[in-house]
């Protein structure tokens, strides 16, 4: 089984933190305004629910609030908060393209000749974005670095993909060939690799996050109990040496894939396991024994992913999807972890869906929420609006 999601039935998948993560949606018209500050664009307005120009949904701190944030106006501008810098700046994607937020304006990443698409996957503390630039007409892919302020998107040298930067600039992504490797100054500083003598591993594997001693974490393939299972990788700080496979690697007599998705500080790693459907889980160092289990939201059925844990790893987030509810049922909801119980995170709508996908140390929890269509527009699709949530179990 390949590492990452099932998709929803008779619907486009949407992917976890990874190079596969294509988010798609239609946009529900709703107004203009003017986006003032770097790169000002026209902007769609958050949905007519009483959440307009990030304006969030209570005032205080005694349950989680939801903040939307502006879309780029057009077809297809599906938006989602992918990354969270320092207090007042955000990024990800809006209408498939790269995008950051000052507040909540939306400012467009300048986007080089023959690279329409992408998005913006991390920030670090100083800053420097990261992400992925794709033409898909082509498939092809570039990974590239960014600041505000700057006329154009740097391109990591023969990267595909760029998912995760610490403090120190130390960039981890993806590069031509589709094995994990590390960038800084615009240079390559480390090729990740597998040891094949200890065990076949296919030959793609990807680098997804990287904290500030290092440790860097990604997945691929293994052929385990004669079937090729997703597995989750852990390379240890430094500039050499092959990466350790997180444990499990497989389930007696069944494949199953391990998916790391996010590293703290202290070296905590979350993610999921996945079978017939997601479970999240926790790895700790020395990443010796198998993950510790999370219980998801009750009333959602048993599928549900983390995505993302804050710096300090005092926050985990991600989502359950219920993909099987049926209409009129609850659907799927963003969900955030502090130790205790799962925490469902507010959504626009009671009938829409929501996901998770960052988490800062000051609380912040950045993702996406969808609306749905009214009685004037039934034929259009859910439309979906970043977000920031704040106030969640008292982080």
């Amino acid at each position: 089984m390949i590492p990452g999601r099932p998709g929803r039935p008779g619907r486009p998948s949407q992917g976890v933190r990874g190079a596969s993560r294509i988010l798609a949606a239609a946009l529900l018209a709703a107004g203009l305004t003017v986006a003032a500050g770097p790169g000002t664009t026209a902007t769609a307005s958050a949905p007519a629910t009483g959440l307009l120009g990030g304006r969030a949904t209570t005032g205080n701190c005694a349950a989680p609030t939801l903040q939307t944030l502006d879309r780029l106006p057009g077809p297809g501008s599906f938006a989602v908060v992918k990354a969270l810098g320092s207090p007042g700046i955000s990024a990800g994607s809006s209408g498939h393209v790269p995008v950051y937020w000052t507040g909540a304006k939306v400012h467009r990443v300048p986007l080089p000749p023959g690279y329409p698409a992408g998005e913006v996957a991390a920030i670090n503390r100083h800053g420097l974005m990261v992400g992925t630039l794709r033409n898909p007409s082509t498939n092809a892919a570039k990974a590239f670095s960014f600041r505000i302020g700057n006329a154009k998107v740097r391109l990591l040298p023969g990267g595909i993909a760029a998912h995760d930067v610490n403090d120190a600039g130390v960039i981890a992504g993806v590069r031509s060939g589709n094995t994990g490797v590390l960038w800084k100054h615009n240079t390559v500083l480390r090729n990740l690799t597998v040891d094949t003598a200890a065990g076949e591993y296919g030959g793609s594997f990807t680098a997804v996050g990287i904290n500030n001693a290092g440790t860097v974490i990604g997945g691929g393939t293994r052929y385990i109990e004669g079937e090729w299972v997703g597995v989750g990788l852990v390379w240890k700080a430094g500039t050499r040496g092959h990466a350790r496979t997180l444990l499990p690697q497989a389930a007696p007599n069944e494949g199953y894939s391990s998916v790391a998705t996010d590293i703290s500080r202290t070296g905590r790693v979350v993610g999921h396991r996945l079978f017939t459907w997601g479970s999240p889980v926790y790895w700790n160092r020395p990443y010796t024994q198998p993950p510790t289990d999370v219980t998801g939201l009750p009333g959602l059925g048993p599928e549900a992913y983390f995505t993302a844990i804050s710096p300090n790893g005092r926050l985990t987030v991600g989502y359950a999807p219920n993909r099987w509810a049926d209409p009129g049922e609850e659907r799927g909801a963003a969900q955030a972890w502090t130790g205790g119980a799962m925490i469902k995170l507010p959504r626009l709508d009671p009938l829409g869906t929501a996901e998770a996908h960052a988490a800062a140390d000051d609380g912040r929890i950045g993702g996406y929420a969808t609306g749905v269509p009214g009685p004037e527009e039934p034929e259009e699709p859910e439309s979906a609006y970043p977000v920031i949530w704040r106030c969640v179990g008292g982080v």
